[in-house]
This record gives C-alpha cells, structure tokens and sequence, in this order.
C-alpha cells in the first residue's frame, strides 16, 4: 500500500484574503486553471531573443530604441529603450533582418508597447540610414 500526499484546499476569491486564511488555518489556497483569462492573440507569440529594433515616426525621424521581446507574423511587444511617448501610427526597423513595418499601437504599459505590424515597403533610403551608425541624425 503507497502513502500519496493529499492536499486538501479551499479557494479564496481574493488574494490577501486568501494568504491571510491560509497562514491561520494551514489550508493552501489555489485557483483553476480554467480561471485564467482567455486567450486573445490569433497565433502564439514566441520570443525573440535580443532582437533590437528602432522605432521612427511617420515623418521617418527617429524615436527610440527597443528590444523585441516577442514577435508574430502580425504584431510585437516592444520594450523601449527610454519611456517616450510613441504616435498611435508608427514605423518599427527590425535591427537583424533589416525589415521595415508599419506599426499601430495596440496596448502600452509604460514603456512596453503591443502593436500590429504590416509590411511598410522597404524604403531603400531609410533602410540605410538605419543601419549606420549614425541611424539618429
């Protein structure tokens, strides 16, 4: 006969509420998993490591620096470089392909920022601006 752990517990509404009771009664407070928010992208989101991008107005001057933190076919989260104030409408170059989109600002948490990217026509010119040095001036 095998001795299984049981864990009885009770779940509590509210947070505090719950740590409180549990460290009085010795009962551990939890939640379902079927109480989570629901999904609301179209496709999964997968990380983009250290992909760096610049962020540029719709007069094509520069913004800001940002990590891409992770990325779809048809968006980012982007975590800017200095907490600036970005248009609704904006232009995102993605550092490592060289690619340049289109961008609309879906959501903003400080200085991170959900948006919706599409194909912006690579423009020869800001394409090599962006990627010299001097991507700023």
């Amino acid at each position: 006969m095998s001795k299984e752990r049981i864990v009885e517990g009770v779940r509590f509404p509210n947070a505090a509420l719950a740590r409180l009771r549990s460290r009085k009664s010795g009962v551990a407070a939890y939640a379902r998993l079927c109480d989570a928010a629901p999904e609301r992208r179209s496709e999964a989101r997968r990380a983009a490591r250290l992909r760096w991008g610049k962020t540029l107005d719709c007069a094509e001057r520069f913004l800001s620096d940002c990590l891409i933190a992770d990325r779809t076919s048809v968006g980012a989260r982007l975590k800017l470089a200095r907490n600036i104030g970005v248009p609704q409408r904006f232009q995102l170059f993605e550092d490592e392909s060289g690619d340049l989109f289109a961008a609309r600002v879906i959501w903003r948490r400080g200085s991170e920022i959900g948006c919706r990217l599409s194909a912006a026509g690579g423009n020869a010119r800001i394409v090599q601006r962006m990627r010299s040095r001097c991507y700023a001036l």
